[in-house]
């Protein structure tokens, strides 16, 4: 209770000190502070307004960042999730790629053995015909050789034109089938001596 008219004492010294020219002057400070507030009210307000909507603005502008981001890290996710989906992809398409070639080189192995096998098997057949092709027309050579350098059955040691080109075409035949040896030493060089007669001069 003092306390409170002690207070009170104080304040109604200090009024007593003020002068009314001083007292009027805070009045009009007061009163002109007031018609300055409410002068550029809207332009404080405006001012608050703004600063209000930039505060709200950078909010939003880090929201939207932060929403970026979250979206940005999803895409690096899936993207890295669909990279490692892809390389296993790759890795097994190559995996089986290997199984498929290395497949298909036994097949080609085996394609080339029965390639081999057979031409193996044709060249034999050949051969064999071939010698026997060979023996059979030197079997022919040989009759006619033994039947025309006879001289009890060709004592005149002569044949005709005919007989001539059908002996020396079997003998080119026989050359053909590579005939050598006793042939060409012996039956060759005899036939050649034969004479030759026209058909007509029979």
């Amino acid at each position: 209770m003092m306390d409170s008219i002690i207070k009170s004492d104080k304040a109604l010294d200090l009024l007593t000190t003020i002068s009314l020219a001083q007292f009027l002057v805070i009045v009009a400070l007061f009163i002109g502070v007031g018609v300055l507030i409410y002068k550029f009210r809207d332009r404080i307000k405006n001012t608050f307004e703004d600063y209000r909507q930039k505060e709200n603005s950078k909010e939003d502008l880090m929201d939207m960042i932060n929403n970026h981001e979250i979206e940005i890290a999803a895409i690096k996710k899936h993207h890295e999730d669909d990279m490692q989906i892809h390389y296993a992809n790759q890795l097994k398409y190559r995996e089986q790629s290997l199984e498929k070639q290395a497949k298909i080189d036994v097949q080609f192995e085996d394609i080339n053995k029965k390639i081999d096998d057979l031409t193996t098997l044709i060249r034999d057949h050949y051969e064999e015909t071939k010698r026997l092709k060979r023996n059979e027309l030197r079997d022919k050579l040989l009759n006619s050789y033994r039947y025309f350098t006879s001289l009890e059955h060709n004592p005149d040691q002569v044949w005709n034109e005919m007989e001539a080109e059908a002996f020396w075409h079997l003998f080119a035949d026989y050359e053909a089938m590579d005939g050598n040896g006793f042939m060409h030493q012996t039956v060759k060089p005899a036939m050649a001596k034969l004479t030759v007669i026209q058909i007509s001069d029979l």
